[in-house]
């Protein structure tokens, strides 16, 4: 992008200066990400803090820019959660609007600039008043420190019994367009993502009435066999719900929706990298059989993620946390305390995998999966600044919401003329 003169900047300026930046591929060498407003004005490669500070002298003399000399940090695009029940103690599922805008005050804390609330099975009048509060929270001003509401999704009620996880099963209820179409309609739009098991999709009425809607369907909580999964994908099902998590076993003779997950490039995947829910070789495996332009990262976090160990009310029922694990009485996962920085590190040091490529599958991945890869998942120009600064363990540093800054944990940033 050219650079422009001060007559076209009438928004603040800002200069991000790091020794790494992923964009989410690596850049070579010392980079400069240049934040206008709300959005990405360009990107300096090889450009060190000194020579920023004198190019920019030259770009807008007098005009004032704030520079970050983050020399020791990698920057990268924010992280985009596409599962997130809950966080700090706020919960999707029994939360009001303000409580959900809270939580989306604390996210950046662990590199989430997005996200997609995740509403788990509940009653008929629960759900639609679950899709009320979270519209009603995306009611916000663009400078606003807080990761953005990108749209909702539903991880109920139509799902498996069988596989139903931590999910109340009372209220599980057979595939119904009609109260999809009530709860789309309530979301003003922002509902995107419904997840559903094929098996018990009769007629595939659900699965046609998602894709009309303009939906995102989801193989998920499901104990389909591999036909029945690759029938849900021949029918417009294009993403599943925590790869492997509450879904039928992949087996040598009966590879069930795993198998077919694996094996049929129409459908994306996500999976929570926890070091609980899948073991470090089932990761690598994931990415041998799919690319990471296809396995988006998901926290799948319950409320007491960012809380310590303890006792924890979620979907009706108590949940024990210890260590890395949320689990009910009887043992079953409820979910996780996972953030999406600490699944990036876990990709990078159990799967082995670069850096660039743990990061895309937390930023670009989920963007393109989402649709919203226009203008989120990447560090370039025109795209929202949502940008994380991490450390070189790959711990937050900074983080901002389209060119806010919304969490902080360094000294501020050094004003210059």
């Amino acid at each position: 992008m050219a650079d422009r003169g001060p007559e076209e900047t009438g928004t603040p300026i800002q200069i991000l200066a790091a020794q790494t930046v992923y964009a989410p591929e690596e850049l070579s060498g010392s980079a400069c990400v240049v934040v206008e407003g709300t959005r990405i004005r360009d990107i300096w490669p090889a450009t060190t803090v000194i020579e920023a500070r004198e190019r920019i002298a030259r770009l807008l003399p007098g005009v004032s820019v704030a520079v970050s000399d983050l020399s020791a940090a990698r920057l990268a695009p924010g992280f985009i959660d596409l599962h997130i029940h809950g966080f700090q103690g706020y919960d999707v599922n029994s939360g009001s609007a303000v409580d959900i805008r809270e939580m989306a005050q604390r996210l950046p804390a662990g590199g989430t600039t997005a996200f997609f609330p995740t509403i788990a099975t509940t009653n008929r009048q629960h759900t639609l008043d679950c899709v009320s509060s979270i519209t009603q929270a995306t009611q916000r001003t663009s400078d606003e420190p807080m990761a953005e509401i990108a749209g909702i999704r539903l991880e109920g009620p139509f799902i498996s019994l069988a596989k139903k996880g931590a999910q109340y099963g009372s209220d599980i209820r057979r595939p119904d367009p009609v109260e999809l179409r009530e709860l789309v309609d309530a979301g003003q739009g922002l509902v995107r993502f419904v997840d559903f098991a094929p098996e018990e999709d009769g007629a595939e009425r659900l699965l046609a009435s998602a894709v009309r809607l303009g939906l995102i369907p989801c193989v998920g909580h499901t104990n389909a066999t591999f036909e029945q999964t690759i029938q849900a994908l021949d029918g417009g099902a294009r993403h599943s719900t925590h790869l492997f998590n509450a879904m039928s076993p992949l087996k040598h003779q009966a590879p069930g929706a795993p198998g077919a997950l694996l094996t049929d490039e129409r459908a994306t995947v996500e999976i929570i990298a926890d070091g609980v829910h899948l073991a470090p070789a089932t990761l690598r495996l994931v990415l041998r059989a799919r690319s990471p332009h296809d396995v988006a990262l998901v926290t799948d976090a319950m409320p007491a993620a960012g809380l310590p160990d303890g006792e924890y009310d979620f979907l009706h029922r108590k949940v024990i946390v210890r260590g890395r694990a949320a689990r009910l009485a009887n043992g079953s996962l409820a979910g996780s305390t996972l953030t999406l920085d600490l699944a990036v590190r876990n990709m990078v040091d159990c799967a082995n995998v670069a850096w660039a490529t743990a990061i895309e599958m937390a930023t670009l991945t989920p963007a393109r999966i989402a649709g919203i890869d226009a203008h989120k998942g990447r560090l370039a120009p025109g795209y929202d600044a949502d940008i994380v600064a991490l450390d070189v363990d790959g711990r937050v540093l900074r983080a901002w919401t389209r060119g806010t800054l919304a969490h902080s944990r360094v000294p501020a940033i050094e004003s210059m003329p």
